[in-house]
Order: C-alpha cells, then structure tokens, then sequence
C-alpha cells in the first residue's frame, strides 16, 4: 500500500483513541448496546453509508456500494460488554458500575468503524460492495445467529465474511491466523442424580446422590480420554456441584454442571452420547435414576482455508511474513462461526499485548486492556484483506 493511504489510517489514531474510549466508558451488555448502536450509526450515516439499525434488537448494518460492480464483502464487530466491575484505575475505566469492556469489542467497532471513514474517502474506487456488520451480544446471546437468520448476509448477498478479535497472547503488530478450526462448540449440560434422602447415620436406609456423583465425576472426566481420538480436540469440564444442605443430611439430589467444547460435529455428537450413556451407567449402579440436560452452544467456528491464507497474503504485504502467524485453534467460543455456515470467509487474531505498558491481561479480567496501536494497526489490516478480496489494487 502507497505510503498516502498508511499516513491517513495513522492520522486517524487520536479519533480512534477517543472513539475507543468513549466506549469503553460506557459498557452496555447483551441486546442493550442502545447507546453504542447510536454512536455507530450516527458515524456511518456521516461517511454516506446506507445505514439499517434494529437488527437483532440493537444491531447495526452499514453497506457502501461501490462505484463500480463486484462482489460483496462483509466485515463484522461485536459491540456488547460483560457483567464485570473494572479495576484498571484508567482515566477511561468504565463509568457503569458492574460492566467493563473486558473483551476488546470496544476496539472491534472502534476499528471497523476506521474501516469505513478509510473507504468511504475513496467510494468511486470501490469494485464491489462492502458490507459493515455491528452486532450484539456475542457474549453468550448468540447475536450473530440472530443476524444471519435476519438475513443480514443477503440484500446484497454476501460473497465472503472477515472479522478480527484483538488478542493479549500476541505482541502487538502481530497477526494471528486460524488456517481452519478456529474456536470450539461451547455446549454445556446439567445432569441431576435422584436418589434418596436421609440421616447420615443411616446411609444404609437411603441412595445417597454424593456418592453417585463422586462415582460419575470421575467416570465422565475419562470420557475425553478414552473415547476421543487423541488427535482430535476436546475439553469436557465439570463447573458446578450443588447438593445438600446439612453435614449429617444425605440429600435427595445432586446437580453437576459443566461444558463440552469440541471442533467438529463428529467429535461434539460423540461426546453428547458418551456424556447420557455415562450417566445412565452410573444411576443405574447405584439403583437411581437422573435426568440429563444437554444444551447446544454456539457451533465450532471454521475458517475457509483459501480465506484464512488471502488474510495471510494481504498482512504480510503491509507488516512482514514474520509478524504473521498461523495459530493454534482455542477452545473457547465466538459466534461468528453462524456467519461462516453460511458464506466463506476467516476469522482472526490481532496482537494488543505490550509488556512494556503493562498489558498483559487476558480476556475477561478486571484488568484487560489493550495497546491503542492496535486501533489504526487493525483498521490498516482490514483495509489491507478488502483491497485484496475486491482485487481493488489500492495497494
């Protein structure tokens, strides 16, 4: 890319600061991004976009038609916060007590919305179309399943999807990549043993539910063990054990709770019938019976290899083959994986750690932040991905 082009997605740097912490001040959590939904819109409508808001209840589309024909691609954010008090002491901490940006999608929106004041500058050399997806609630709401089944990768159709997660295990100025399984199933189960209550002086006289679950704890983490390929990936983990109410009390029941994460349909199928015949096998044993709850979660995400390898290409050209990296998969969750059922595209990783600053904390902590060069770095590698996708030769 022209030297120019670079020199105006780093003069953006101060309006992506303040953009970036305005709202990150002022955290909405799943399908109440009103205020963030707002400040979107009033940004996209100001670079001349077609604006459609209510998606999914706060969600926002922007499309910019280019001025001459060609595919479609999309580009997506997520905009909600979580159910977290903040403990960084930033100036820029969140103001709603209780709700933190402590995932990064305050810098998501914040880039992509860089994205759209850098094309919407050069409309005219646009082949194609490019379609700009703010959606809520990813955290745990399934927002973006919503979006699909509302069609938003229709009218136009989309051709292709591209989004980007900063990242706090890469240094910033790194990218990561996920060649084809990208993040895990995050289903999740409860199972209830029923036995029969009693005096803890006289087990014999009742079923005791502890035992059974001490039995089954034990047998259901053996499942990923011994009944996935090794090569294959699987996480199977117990979260919650309630039961009783007293030390000398045998209760009637025990509840397990506990999340599968799987990356592929085979496996995630697999470990869902394991899960019920284990759990049956041990009730049995102990005369008792069970119920048993397992609840899909989002699916696994899966890049589009020849997708995942053209973001690859197009961060290279701008940042070095070094600083690109293709990435182990993560077993955690991300609903863009409905987007990629749908159309081809990648999802992928920008680096915000910086040591030196003290950025070192994972998602989900009090304590997240992240490197603001990831603000015009990110905005520069979408840009970089659309230019090669819409084969626009800005570059």
């Amino acid at each position: 890319m022209s030297n120019s082009f670079q020199e105006e997605i780093a003069s953006m740097k101060d309006w992506l600061v303040e953009i970036r912490r305005t709202i990150h001040m002022h955290p909405e959590l799943m399908f109440e991004e009103v205020e963030t939904a707002k400040l979107v819109s009033a940004w996209l409508e100001k670079f001349g976009l077609e604006v459609k808001t209510g998606w999914a209840k706060t969600g926002v589309v922007g499309l910019l038609p280019g001025g001459k024909k060609g595919k479609t691609v999309a580009i997506r954010a997520d905009m909600d916060a979580l159910p977290l008090e903040e403990a960084t002491q930033l100036p820029y901490a969140s103001k709603i007590k209780g709700k933190m940006h402590a995932c990064g999608h305050d810098a998501h929106v914040t880039i992509l919305l860089g994205v759209a004041k850098f094309f919407s500058s050069i409309r005219e050399q646009v082949k194609g179309n490019i379609k700009w997806i703010f959606q809520p609630a990813e955290e745990g709401g399934g927002g973006g399943r919503v979006m699909v089944e509302e069609g938003v990768l229709e009218n136009p159709k989309v051709d292709a999807i591209f989004g980007a997660h900063v990242f706090p295990d890469l240094p910033m100025g790194k990218v990561g990549i996920h060649e084809r399984e990208g993040l895990a199933a995050t289903d999740r189960f409860r199972i209830k043993i029923l036995g029969k209550g009693g005096h803890g002086a006289y087990p014999h006289l009742s079923k005791d539910p502890i035992l059974a679950a001490g039995h089954l704890i034990t047998q259901i983490h053996s499942i990923v063990s011994r009944n996935i390929n090794p090569l294959d990936r699987a996480v199977l983990s117990i979260g919650k054990v309630n039961g009783g109410t007293a030390f000398n009390i045998i209760p009637d029941e025990v509840e397990l709770w506990g999340t599968v994460r799987s990356l592929s349909p085979r496996v995630r199928e697999r470990l869902k019938v394991r899960l019920e015949q284990t759990t049956q096998g041990v009730a049995r044993s102990f005369d008792m019976d069970y119920q048993y709850e397992f609840e899909d979660g989002y699916p696994a995400l899966i890049n589009d290899p020849p997708m995942s390898h053209l973001v690859a290409a197009a961060c290279a050209q701008g940042i070095g083959k070094e600083n690109v990296e293709f990435i182990n998969p993560s077993m955690g969750g991300e609903d863009f994986a409905y987007y990629l059922q749908k159309v081809p595209g990648s999802f992928f990783r920008l680096g915000c750690r910086n040591e030196k600053k003290g950025i070192i904390h994972s998602f989900h902590s009090s304590l997240f932040n992240i490197d603001e060069d990831v603000l015009p770095f990110g905005v520069e590698m979408f840009v970089r991905i659309i230019d090669q996708y819409l084969e626009l030769k800005l570059i």
